[in-house]
């Protein structure tokens, strides 16, 4: 562990030495980064510029002038305070709500590429961890106002009567009721699971209330809603490493690894629905991940030398 910064010292050098206490895997002191952090404008801006110089050029190094590799999956503890865990790394940018480096008036734009992720923590204490090929904008002044274009956030929120958590995807609003709960934007379609607590799904029109253990999938341009039972601890299994289904169609598994792991995967249309049951690990790339899918399912899974494709077995 590294000594605390040295409050005589800077503000780009405390921010600096909080970057790099924070990048050990043994680093506890989360609060009290939090408190700096809190304590004044300059120091988010500070920080947000050390942490972004130091994960451009620790992948800058590790590509040696490629393109980076996909980051390592963040495995976060999520518990009923809904805290992130230590295990994130540093190199997740933090965002408090104050963003000097923002230009004023302007909504927030945040989005990772195919198989990378990125943790936002709001100044609310709520918590957004991203997915791979994702998109989400907050609104200009309302960091609690999050409309989703694509991909898959997992939010852990705060619940605050006066100031109301919503999510739009697609056009319809999910609002929350102080919870966490998962959201994928992919397909043609919306999927919303709950691990804790209650989300109204499109309050102002079909008003559906989802408990922990449910989830919700609405497809475009269908007026049906699907219900289903989910098991709470598999929602947002994909930020602890691992995705569980129960009877999910292979093609919506197919993109969720593509995420995941930032690799093509597609699916013979002879498999594309065969259904779905068991827990896959994603660890040790794709390499690793997709022999073990193709074992797990009775498939083939063969790479191309551009994507991985499956295909019921010849």
């Amino acid at each position: 562990m590294t000594d605390p910064p040295d409050p005589a010292e800077d503000v780009d050098a405390q921010a600096i030495s909080w970057v790099i206490r924070a990048a050990d895997p043994d680093f506890d002191d989360w609060e009290g980064l939090e408190r700096w952090l809190a304590a004044s404008p300059a120091h988010v801006a500070a920080y947000h510029a050390a942490a972004t110089a130091e994960t451009d050029m620790v992948e800058m190094l590790a590509a040696g002038g490629r393109e980076p590799a996909a980051a390592p999956m963040p495995r976060p503890a999520w518990h009923r305070a809904g805290w992130i865990g230590g295990a994130l790394a540093a190199s997740l940018l933090l965002v408090f709500g104050v963003a000097s480096w923002h230009p004023a008036g302007a909504p927030r734009i945040f989005e990772t590429g195919p198989g990378r992720h990125r943790a936002i923590a709001l100044a609310d204490g709520s918590r957004i961890a991203l997915n791979g090929d994702t998109r989400l904008t907050m609104s200009a002044g309302d960091e609690r106002a999050i409309q989703l274009e694509r991909g898959e956030a997992l939010f852990t929120v705060r619940h605050d009567a006066a100031r109301p958590f919503s999510v739009t995807v697609a056009g319809a609003t999910i609002s929350d009721v102080g919870t966490v709960f998962n959201v994928v934007r992919d397909q043609g379609a919306t999927r919303v699971s709950v691990a804790e607590g209650v989300v109204l799904w499109n309050p102002t029109r079909e008003a559906v209330r989802l408990g922990a253990g449910q989830r919700l999938r609405a497809e475009d341009g269908s007026p049906t809603l699907e219900l289903a039972p989910v098991d709470v601890a598999a929602v947002g299994g994909w930020a602890r490493g691992w995705l569980s289904y129960d009877g999910t169609p292979l093609r919506t598994v197919a993109a969720d690894v593509s995420r995941a792991l930032g690799v093509e995967v597609t699916v013979s249309p002879m498999a594309a629905g065969r259904p779905v049951r068991g827990v896959l690990r994603l660890d040790g790339g794709a390499n690793v991940v997709m022999p073990r899918l193709g074992t797990l399912l009775g498939v083939r899974a063969r790479f191309d030398g551009t994507a991985w494709r499956l295909s019921s077995p010849p």
